[in-house]
């Protein structure tokens, strides 16, 4: 999480534009059991943390990112954000829903799900949902997954990689019940600029470019993908995968 804040205003420009599907937030406040309050954690630059706004009264955000936060004041000055990681994190209310997009894996996910026995109101809503690497349709996949391979693959963290047990996490938690894992069709549609613009903004090409590839990698890598993505808008796949749960206190 530190290669995201760290480039803070170049991921705050282009997650702007990976958004999630109306139908996934529709769902979420669906089997909330209220719709007062919600909370976004690991919340970034505050791009998923708005989309609660629709349904939710009050929303707050939390995120270790100093810069990202600072962004996301700026973005969404009418939601509250604070500086902190998860783990952490005390929050002076509880909610009906808390939502992690696309940023649990990036935390100690057994201390966060503890943590909900003191966040969430009875029969309150948890759901860490996230897209694995997006598919590109066209032309550029084939040059994307080659990158993938052969430059970013080594600087890709194992959480990034290994099997997702988030449901069996959630199964082992005595105050969680109706644990599952969904999907929602995401597919988006960005210019071959954003594209590029994306990659570089993972953790993973961050991380190569800083260490291996410097800048004359960053500016032949967009090059090469505008080149090949051409000025039509590329398809590219998003989907996500939802884990959620119901914090069913103790008799």
């Amino acid at each position: 999480m530190k290669q995201f804040n760290k480039n803070a205003h170049a991921y705050d420009k282009i997650r702007s534009k990976i958004t999630y599907p109306p139908a996934l937030y529709r769902y979420l406040a669906e089997r909330a059991p209220a719709t007062s309050a919600a909370l976004d954690i690991g919340c970034g630059n505050g791009v998923s943390s708005i989309r609660l706004k629709d349904y939710f009264s009050y929303v707050e955000g939390c995120d270790l990112g100093e810069a990202l936060i600072e962004r996301a004041r700026v973005n969404y000055p009418e939601l509250s954000f604070t500086v902190s990681p998860a783990e952490t994190f005390s929050p002076g209310r509880a909610f009906d829903l808390i939502t992690s997009a696309t940023s649990f894996y990036w935390m100690d996910r057994k201390a966060v799900l503890a943590n909900l026995k003191n966040w969430l109101r009875p029969e309150g809503l948890f759901c860490a949902y996230r897209y694995d690497v997006p598919i590109i349709y066209g032309p550029l996949r084939d040059f994307i997954e080659k990158e993938l391979v052969t430059h970013w693959a080594a600087h890709r963290d194992p959480r990034l990689i290994q099997y997702d047990d988030t449901l069996e996490l959630m199964r082992d938690c005595p105050h969680l019940q109706d644990a599952r894992r969904e999907a929602f069709a995401n597919i988006l549609f960005l210019s071959a600029e954003e594209v590029a613009l994306f990659f570089l903004s993972t953790s993973y090409a961050s991380r190569f470019i800083e260490l291996e590839g410097g800048e004359t990698y960053r500016n032949n890598f967009v090059e090469k993908v505008m080149s090949i993505g051409g000025s039509e808008p590329i398809a590219v796949n998003f989907d996500i995968h939802a884990f959620s749960a119901t914090y069913l206190p103790a008799n």
